[in-house]
């Protein structure tokens, strides 16, 4: 069977020196640096984890500002809409004002020349009718009786 002879001994004894010095000289290094570079791709994916994370909320940030700025942007230009509207109806306002302004004084002058022409009209006939009575009558009334009866006379007919 097994021959645990001097050789088998010292075969053993190599076999264990070996396994210490291997494990203190290859095994512990090489576990520290499966360790080392296990911890490193933890670190690395739990930053990239971070990134993706800070990313996401920075997307989510510029959306929400982006929003805010589209909702802005909207009341900026309501906003200068009802303004100019605004605007359109003072100028509106203030014109149509003018021109009633502008009719009224019209109105005014015309009512103001009707009137100038109707006085003078007036004179002129009684002029012509003094003159013509005067002629016709010849008699010995004086002017302002002369007058008078032309006054009455156009105020009855209703010449003014």
């Amino acid at each position: 069977m097994f021959n645990l002879g001097p050789t088998f001994i010292w075969t053993a004894v190599n076999l264990i020196i070996l396994y210490v010095v291997l494990r203190l000289l290859l095994f512990k290094p090489v576990t520290a640096m499966m360790e080392k570079r296990t911890n490193t791709i933890k670190s690395n994916l739990e930053e990239a984890e971070k990134a993706k994370a800070d990313a996401a909320q920075l997307k989510q940030d510029y959306e929400l500002q982006l929003k805010n700025a589209a909702s802005e942007a909207e009341r900026i230009i309501s906003e200068a809409r009802a303004k100019a509207e605004a605007e359109y109806e003072a100028i509106i306002k203030a014109a149509k004002e003018k021109a009633d302004k502008i009719i009224e004084k019209s109105r005014m002058e015309i009512e103001h020349e009707r009137q100038q022409m109707v006085k003078e009209i007036k004179n002129q006939v009684a002029s012509l009718a003094i003159a013509a009575a005067s002629k016709v009558l010849e008699a010995n009334m004086d002017t302002e009786r002369n007058r008078e009866i032309v006054d009455r006379f156009i105020d009855k007919e209703g010449v003014a």
